[in-house]
């Protein structure tokens, strides 16, 4: 990971609370050790229905499709798979997260 000194951008706003590790990339998309392919995997189950249709999920949304910071709710990244999934908005190109007692890679 790059070292941190400034971000400028869109913050995306999700506000939720206790954003487990299973929400942010379910464990079918943990097949890898190089964490590559972790952007198809990035809330999967908040942006996709059981049969493909895509949800309105913030982060696929015009004004935040090219969001820098990810600003969520108290405990993300909490969970038992917290190696990738911190990095998984970051593959997308999408955002930092930025939460109360976010995981930390």
């Amino acid at each position: 990971m790059e070292k941190f000194t400034t971000l400028r951008g869109v913050a995306a706003p999700l506000p939720m609370v206790n954003v487990d590790t299973d929400m942010i990339i379910p464990k079918n998309f943990l097949k890898t050790i190089k964490r590559t392919g972790l952007k198809e995997g990035l809330f999967y189950e908040m942006r996709w229905t059981a049969d493909g249709q895509k949800k309105d999920f913030i982060l696929d949304q015009p004004a935040y499709q090219n969001a820098k910071i990810l600003v969520a709710g108290p405990n993300f990244g909490c969970g038992s798979s917290p190696e990738h999934a911190p990095r998984a908005p970051e593959r997308r190109a999408a955002a930092k997260p930025s939460s109360p007692g976010a995981a930390k890679s």
